[in-house]
């Protein structure tokens, strides 16, 4: 009985040992595994500017710049950020805006404030490679109080280029 006692041990051990796999984990180093995934920044800061010039219609030897400002903010999908119109001789125009981007494409409420009033206004725009393209046109008072675009197909468009930040 020791024997096959011993025995059995034996051939247990024997047979545990030969099929004993070697179980190796795969490692991807990070560098390889970060240039596989495509994700969109978790956060961008972008501006955008446009000057136009003009002569002044009491001194046409005098030109005219006013400036068109756009900081855009995106974290994800939502977007926050300002524009502002700054025009040489006149008010300005400022405004301050939260929303989302969809693709290219920025849908925001804007909280302006110009000539003493205060009031709120979709803003809609496409965001391009080295540009955006602001929406403009006629625009009608909602029930909710916001100022919307009549009909967004019949707008036109301001388009500002990309600068630095400051």
């Amino acid at each position: 009985m020791k024997k096959t006692a011993a025995l059995l041990i034996i051939t247990t051990s024997l047979f545990v040992s030969c099929n004993d796999k070697k179980n190796e984990e795969v490692v991807v180093p990070e560098e390889k595994a970060e240039k596989n995934v495509t994700e969109t920044p978790s956060y961008e800061k972008m501006c955008f500017l446009k000057v136009t010039e003009s002569k002044a219609e009491y001194n046409e030897n005098r030109v005219i710049r006013d400036s068109i400002v756009f900081e855009l903010e995106r974290e994800g999908d939502s977007i926050s950020g300002t524009f502002n119109w700054l025009p040489f001789e006149k008010d300005k125009k400022l405004s301050t805006f939260k929303g989302t981007l969809s693709g290219n494409t920025g849908n925001a409420i804007a909280d302006y404030s110009a000539e003493g009033m205060n009031y709120k206004e979709e803003l809609v725009f496409t965001l391009g490679e080295n540009q955006v393209s602001i929406i403009y046109g006629e625009m009608i008072e909602g029930e909710d109080g916001i100022w919307k675009y009549k009909n967004k197909e019949a707008a036109s468009t301001q388009t500002l280029s990309k600068v630095d930040c400051k």
